[in-house]
């Protein structure tokens, strides 16, 4: 990078992560998501959205965008689900093992 380079904060638009970039590759960026910066992480998660669905640019961020928006929208609610999935898991494999053991 060459010292003489304007940095500027960069916030993403799907996550809120900030990066430290250049103005040259913040409008890079931009231009390829229709103005709004997105960090690497969520890039890529566009990218793969684009792939498995095969849609364009600005559907797979809307996509991605959604899903972010729901994955934090109560984490107490995740980690409630999780847990409850995790008794119910233990407890569907302790009755299968009991199921068996009595087996002759």
């Amino acid at each position: 990078m060459d010292s003489g380079e304007i940095v500027k904060r960069a916030e993403c638009g799907c996550c809120g992560m900030w990066e430290e970039c250049t103005m040259g590759y913040i409008g890079w960026v931009q231009e390829r998501f229709g103005g709004v910066w997105v960090c690497g992480l969520c890039e890529e998660a566009i990218k793969d959205e684009q792939a498995r669905l095969g849609v364009g640019v600005e559907v797979a961020l809307r996509i991605h965008a959604m899903f972010r928006e729901t994955a934090n929208a109560d984490p107490a609610l995740h980690i409630a689900t999780s847990i409850l999935q995790l008794i119910k898991k233990i407890m569907s494999s302790s009755s299968s093992a009991s199921s068996n053991a009595s087996l002759p």
